[in-house]
């Protein structure tokens, strides 16, 4: 991957926080939001994102979210990256049946956000992977052109007439 162009800044707000287990190395929370997303489209975004918060401050996280533009075009995000207690990044990859965002489908973006514990807000700045420029692999040098020979069938074999035998009579 090469540049990359900034594809949308999410902001949004947990609305719901639940802590699902604890372990010897930390706990597993997940947290359900909602926020919109500008840039290259603009958005209403809900998201669910599972989070395992690590006993020495840094974490790792899961997420599925859907868009839905004002047009009615949806927009199924998945992500997955690590953090620290205030900041985070990732990739997300994208789904869409919408044509007029099909540009979207695959791909692969790198995402950085940033949250504030006390608000439960979390701001998202997201940039689309552009793919290296093709180059075609160098061409091997053409092998020299054959004309096709027609394939040979065999002349036919005449087979020989029975022979008569005589009939036996009773």
């Amino acid at each position: 991957m090469e540049k990359r162009d900034m594809l949308a800044e999410i902001k949004e707000r947990a609305n719901s926080v639940i802590i699902k287990e604890f372990t010897t190395d930390g706990a597993l929370v997940e947290y359900n939001s909602s926020g919109e997303a500008k840039g290259r489209y603009h958005a209403t975004h809900l998201e669910t994102a599972d989070v395992k918060m690590k006993m020495d401050g840094t974490n790792e996280w899961e997420m599925r979210a859907i868009e839905t533009t004002k047009e009615g075009d949806v927009i199924m995000i998945t992500g997955k990256g690590t953090g620290r207690q205030s900041n985070f990044m990732g990739e997300f990859t994208y789904i869409t049946n919408s044509p007029r965002l099909s540009w979207l489908n695959n791909s692969k973006a790198h995402v950085e956000g940033t949250t504030d514990m006390k608000s439960n807000e979390a701001t998202l700045r997201v940039w689309q992977e552009k793919p290296a420029p093709f180059t075609a692999p160098e061409a091997a040098p053409a092998a020299p052109m054959q004309t096709p020979v027609p394939p040979q069938t065999p002349a036919p074999t005449e087979m020989p007439a029975p022979k008569e035998t005589p009939s036996s009579t009773m």
